[in-house]
C-alpha cells in the first residue's frame, strides 16, 4: 500500500477590526472556503467568532504578480455556466513539507455584541481592547460571541438589537444614548425560556421567550448590513424593505453556499488546448501561418506534434467565437457524451473505461463506466439566507470582476447510464405523480428548467447508492458526490439524457485510494450492492409515513425521503436534499409499477 498523504492544511483566517492590525485566529481547509465556511459565513475558531471576508483582495499580491498567475484556474465548461473569464484559487503559502497554508485569507469579528458568562453583561468589540478582547472589563471572565443575530431574506446580516428589543422600540427613560444591557439566566438553564435581558440605566427587563416569532422584529428596519465587505454598508440610497429574523448565529439557515462545478473533460483536460484557452487573447492576434510556431514555444512540449497543436488551436477557436451561444444544459450534454463512449478515454485530466453489467440489472442499465481520473472545478458564485432560492444571491465580490474563487478536485467516480426504454415506459406510468412537486416549485418561485419525473428517479437512486456504497469502499457519504444527467422532451417524448456520476473529489491524492473503481469494476460486488441498496430501500423505520407522505423536506419539495432512508450530507447533494422519493425506485406497497426498480 502506498504510503497516504497528509491533506493540506487550511488558510488561516485574521481578524481585523477596519484597521492594519491582523490576528491568525484559526485554520480551515482550502476547500472549505469554496463550500460549509466559505465567503459570508460564520465560523467559530477556538477563541474567535468571525465572518470570513469578501474575496476582493484575492487577485492583489504586491510582492508577487507570478504568484497570482499561478493561482488561476481555466475550465471552459465552467466558464459558459458562470460567466467568469476564468477562477482563482485561495492564496497559500507554500512550504517544503507536506503542508500548504497561509494567512491571506481575510475575516471580520462577527457578531460584535459579545456576552459575558460571569456578570451577564454585552459589549461592543469596538468597546474593547484588541488584545484584552477575551476578557470581560468588569469582572474579567470570558467573553463570547453573541448567540444570537438578525438576518433577511436578501442577504443582510447583523447583530441582535438588544438596546432596541428590550425597550419595545423607544429610547430608554434615562437618556442614555446606548445603554449597557444585561443578559440574565433567570432559572439557570440554557434553554431560551429562561434568558431575560435588562437594561441597567433604566432597569427595564424582557424575556427572549418570543424572538423567535415570525413578526418578533416587524417594527425594526433592516440595517442593510453585509459584514463580509470591508465596507458593510452599501450607498446611503439603497433601501432594503424586507424584515429582519432573528436567528442563532450557528442555525443553518443562516448560510446557503451557492456553488458550481464542471468535470474537465476531452478536448479541455489536454495540455495542448489547456495552455491555447490560457494564452487565447494573445494568440488571436497572431498571424495563422505562425500559430503553430507561436503555441509549440509556450507549451514547451516535443512530444506534441504539429496537427494536434492545429487541431487544439481550432478546437478553442471555435469555442471562443460561439461561447455565447452555449448554455449550462450544453455543458452537461458534452459531459455526458463523454461518459457515454464506450471506448476508453485517456487524457492528461480524464480517464474512463465500460465495465460489465451485472445479468441480473442488464435491462435496467445501458451503460456502467469506470472514471478512474477526473478533474473538477469547483466555484464559489455566492450564498443565501434564510431561504435557498438563488434570486437573492448574495455576491462574493463587491464590484464585478472577470473571475470567481475556486478550487480544482481530483479523484475516481463510477457513471451509470439507464436504460432508455425502461425510463420511458417507467415514465408513462407516472408522470402525473410529479405534479405536486412541480406545484410546489411554482409556488416557491425555484427556477430549475431540468426538473422532471426522470430527475426525480436519478436522484434518488444517487442518494441509495451513495448511502450503500460507503459502507464498503472506504470513504464517507459526506464525501462522495453527485451529478445528475437528465434531460427530457416532453413534446417528442424522448428521454435524452439519463445518467448519474457519483464521484469523490479532493484537492490532494486522499480521493484516489480506489475504492469506488473496485466497486464497479467487479460486477458481483456491484450486483450484492444494488440486491442490498433496493432491500434497504424498500423500508424505513418512518414507515408507513414516509413511504406514503408527498410533503417532506424543505418547501415541501420531497415526497417519500427522510433523513432514517434516503437523505445525505449536503456536501453530497446538488440539489441541497430536495427533488427525491423513494418510491420512484422501489414503488409503493399498493403500487409496485411506482417503482424503477419493481
Amino acid at each position: 500500500m502506498p504510503k497516504p498523504n497528509f491533506r493540506k492544511k487550511a488558510n488561516s483566517d485574521s481578524i481585523s477590526k477596519f484597521s492594519n492590525e491582523k490576528i491568525s485566529v484559526g485554520d480551515i481547509r482550502k476547500t472549505q472556503l469554496i463550500t460549509t465556511f466559505g465567503i459570508g459565513s460564520i465560523v467559530d475558531f477556538k477563541n474567535d467568532t468571525v465572518v470570513i471576508a469578501s474575496a476582493d483582495d484575492w487577485d492583489y499580491n504586491p510582492n508577487d504578480s507570478e504568484e497570482v498567475e499561478n493561482r488561476k484556474l481555466f475550465n471552459e465548461n465552467l466558464s459558459v455556466i458562470t460567466g467568469a473569464e476564468y477562477f482563482l484559487m485561495p492564496r497559500t503559502t507554500q512550504s517544503t513539507n507536506s503542508f500548504s497554508q497561509g494567512k491571506n485569507i481575510l475575516s471580520y469579528v462577527f457578531p460584535e455584541k459579545l456576552h459575558c458568562s460571569g456578570c451577564g453583561n454585552i459589549y461592543d468589540f469596538a468597546e474593547l481592547n484588541i488584545r484584552e478582547r477575551h476578557k470581560c472589563p468588569k469582572c474579567k471572565n470570558n467573553l463570547n460571541a453573541s448567540r444570537f443575530i438578525v438576518v433577511c431574506t436578501h442577504g443582510h446580516m447583523d447583530d441582535f438589537p438588544y438596546d432596541w428589543w428590550v425597550h419595545g422600540g423607544q429610547p430608554c427613560t434615562s437618556g442614555v444614548k446606548s445603554p449597557r444591557i444585561k443578559m440574565i439566566n433567570i432559572y439557570n438553564r440554557t434553554d431560551i425560556d429562561s434568558l431575560r435581558l435588562e437594561c441597567t440605566e433604566c432597569k427595564t427587563t424582557r424575556s427572549m421567550v418570543q424572538v423567535f416569532s415570525e413578526n418578533a422584529l416587524s417594527g425594526f428596519k433592516c440595517t442593510c448590513k453585509h459584514p463580509h465587505f470591508k465596507d458593510p454598508f452599501p450607498n446611503k440610497d439603497y433601501i432594503c424593505y424586507d424584515k429582519m429574523r432573528a436567528r442563532l448565529r450557528s442555525a443553518s439557515g443562516v448560510y446557503f453556499p451557492i456553488t458550481k462545478s464542471a468535470l474537465l473533460i476531452p478536448p479541455w483536460s489536454r495540455k495542448a488546448v489547456s495552455c491555447i484557452k490560457n494564452n487565447y487573447s494573445l494568440l488571436k492576434e497572431i498571424d495563422e501561418k505562425k500559430i503553430v510556431y507561436a503555441i509549440r514555444k509556450i507549451i514547451n512540449d516535443t512530444n506534441i506534434n504539429d496537427d494536434e497543436i492545429m487541431r487544439s488551436w481550432n478546437v478553442v477557436k471555435t469555442s471562443e467565437e460561439h461561447k455565447n451561444n452555449r448554455s449550462e444544459l450544453s455543458v452537461y450534454r458534452d459531459e455526458y457524451d463523454i461518459l457515454s463512449r464506450s471506448e476508453n478515454e485517456n487524457q492528461d485530466n480524464f480517464s474512463s473505461y465500460s465495465a460489465v453489467i451485472p445479468d441480473k440489472y442488464k435491462s435496467f442499465f445501458e451503460q456502467i463506466a469506470v472514471v478512474d481520473r477526473l478533474t473538477i472545478t469547483q466555484a464559489f458564485t455566492g450564498f443565501t439566507r434564510i431561504t435557498r432560492n438563488e434570486a437573492n444571491k448574495v455576491p462574493v465580490l463587491r464590484y464585478p470582476k472577470p473571475w470567481l474563487p475556486a478550487v480544482e478536485l481530483t479523484g475516481e467516480g463510477i457513471f451509470i447510464r439507464f436504460s432508455t426504454e425502461k425510463i420511458k415506459q417507467w415514465r408513462n406510468l407516472n408522470s402525473s405523480r410529479y405534479n405536486l412537486m412541480k406545484k410546489a416549485i411554482t409556488d416557491n418561485k425555484f427556477t430549475f428548467d431540468s426538473f422532471s419525473e426522470v430527475y426525480v428517479l436519478l436522484h434518488t437512486f444517487a442518494h441509495l447508492f451513495i448511502r450503500e456504497i460507503s459502507n464498503i469502499c472506504g470513504y464517507s457519504a459526506a464525501s462522495i458526490r453527485e451529478k445528475i444527467y437528465s434531460e427530457t422532451d416532453d413534446e417528442k417524448n424522448e428521454v435524452k439524457m439519463c445518467g448519474v456520476l457519483i464521484y469523490v473529489s479532493s484537492p490532494d491524492s486522499d480521493s484516489s485510494l480506489g475504492g469506488l473503481i473496485t466497486i464497479a469494476d467487479n460486477e458481483d460486488v456491484f450486483e450484492k450492492i444494488m440486491d442490498s441498496m433496493l432491500e434497504r430501500a424498500g423500508w424505513c423505520s418512518g414507515d408507513p409515513l414516509c413511504i406514503s407522505s408527498m410533503k417532506q423536506g424543505y418547501k415541501n419539495l420531497n415526497y417519500s425521503a427522510c433523513h432514517d432512508c434516503t437523505l445525505l450530507p449536503e456536501t453530497s447533494c446538488e440539489r441541497f436534499n430536495c427533488f427525491l422519493d423513494r418510491a420512484s425506485v422501489v414503488g409503493l406497497p399498493d403500487s409496485p409499477d411506482t417503482g424503477f426498480f419493481n
